[in-house]
């Protein structure tokens, strides 16, 4: 056997070479490092300049608007408050609109002493609110947008039992949360919210709409409603459609959140991660549902599920709030049994306005209890609601744990002191999901 040459070694470079070599390879990284870094800094001066640009057009467009008595109200939607108008006036208003504007474009609503018109257009909307209560209309613009039609779903009332799922967070990784499921029958949903995304709530989620689909058939949620850009509300909604977005259909998405450059709103961080993380996911992964922008004084139904939206944030802008605020106030009729959901609301603001607009109209068999019964001014409309059975998301550990500091406010006692005295029937998630026949 013949021995294998070993390969030569290539000549190294003399000193001189070896050093013109190697100063020319560091010039060369050197003229490359410094070109990149330049246009880095290039880039990052122009995003700057951009940014800087971008906010003073928004000030500048700010500016202008509140001259002309207009507020941003997220979406497009423009706002303008009129004071001190009486009867008469609001009056005029109505006649106006349908003297502008063609009938067949016109639609009006009158409640409790409240009264609501809108009008189409172009490719926009008017919608106009005026609340006696407060001698205040409150119109809204928006140029480009359509309006919640009056059905949503395939059918305006589906075979099967209807009943509503309370979903119970994750006991050991989240405090609180929120989200409904309404079982309309064959395999249609109406749901709310979808809990914080700690731990795995998306599962629960979506093994009660599986349980309630015939099989071979995906879920088909005909209306998912967003109450407000919270954490334990609207994270666990975008965790759900990254997991499941293949498994079930989502035909809406209805909401009215705030604008996070210009809302008066604390917890702005919160409002923030809503528009940049959670709801360009969701539509991400729900291309094909619309997002409706709704208002005070609409109603549209789901399956055979009337929905009525009671209050939104446009009400209470533009004084500063909490995120919880901002919440989307509704009510459900279904079945003949009214089920109310105030969301959030947190404060004397939207919970007195709730009192002043509706009184006993907020009449109802079912309450979710507002912001889980901790610090909340829901005491101010309790009494009109008057519900038969309240619906309580709430975590095994904190229930009546004198070291849980949700117990020192006024809503949580009163709510416990029923309970205790069984004067009204609770429905408490602290383990398991609860379903409701409301069939």
């Amino acid at each position: 056997m013949t021995a294998r040459k070993p390969s030569p070694l290539p000549k190294r470079p003399t000193s001189e070479g070896w050093t013109a070599s190697r100063e020319t390879g560091i010039t060369a990284n050197f003229t490359e490092i410094r070109s990149k870094s330049k246009a880095m800094k290039n880039l990052w001066n122009s995003m700057i300049n951009l940014l800087k640009e971008t906010a003073e057009k928004r000030e500048a467009e700010k500016a202008k608007a509140e001259a002309e008595g207009l507020y941003p109200c997220g979406d497009g939607v423009w706002l303008k408050i009129l004071d001190e108008v009486n009867e008469a006036e609001a009056d005029g208003l109505t006649a106006e609109l349908k003297a502008l504007y063609p009938a067949e474009a016109i639609s009006e609503r009158t409640l409790c002493g409240n009264r609501f018109i809108g009008a189409t257009v172009g490719d926009g909307y008017i919608w106009a609110i005026y609340i006696p209560s407060h001698k205040q209309v409150r119109l809204l613009y928006t140029a480009h947008g359509k309006r919640i039609p009056a059905q949503l779903g395939e059918k305006d009332c589906y075979v099967g039992e209807q009943r509503v799922t309370q979903i119970t967070p994750n006991a050991e990784v989240v405090n609180f949360g929120m989200c409904y499921i309404f079982a309309l029958g064959e395999g249609h949903f109406l749901v709310y919210d979808g809990l914080g995304s700690a731990g795995e709530n998306e599962v629960k989620l979506w093994e009660t709409l599986a349980a309630d689909t015939p099989e071979g058939q995906k879920p088909v949620i005909d209306a998912w409603i967003l109450t407000h850009p919270h954490y334990d509300h609207i994270a666990g909604v975008h965790k759900f459609a990254q997991r499941y977005s293949d498994a079930v259909e989502v035909r809406n998405f209805v909401m009215n959140m705030a604008d996070p450059h210009s809302f008066p709103i604390r917890l702005w961080k919160e409002v923030c991660d809503c528009y940049a993380t959670w709801l360009p996911g969701i539509h991400a992964a729900f291309p094909n549902a619309p997002f409706w922008k709704v208002h005070t004084g609409e109603r549209f139904s789901v399956g055979q599920a009337e929905v009525e939206v009671l209050l939104t944030q446009e009400e209470i802008y533009p004084a500063e709030m909490l995120v919880n605020d901002s919440s989307l106030v509704t009510r459900v009729t279904l079945n003949g049994k009214k089920l109310f959901f105030p969301a959030d609301v947190q404060s004397n603001g939207p919970c007195a306005l709730l009192h002043d607009m509706y009184g006993a109209y907020l009449k109802s068999e079912y309450y979710q209890i507002a912001h889980h019964a901790w610090d909340t001014d829901a005491l101010l409309f309790y009494d009109d609601v008057d519900p038969e059975t309240l619906l309580w998301p709430l975590r095994r550990k904190d229930w009546w744990n004198p070291a849980c500091k949700m117990w020192k406010f006024p809503a949580t006692i009163v709510m416990k002191r029923e309970y205790d005295e069984g004067k009204r029937r609770f429905l408490i998630a602290m383990d398991e999901n609860i379903t409701e026949s409301l069939s």
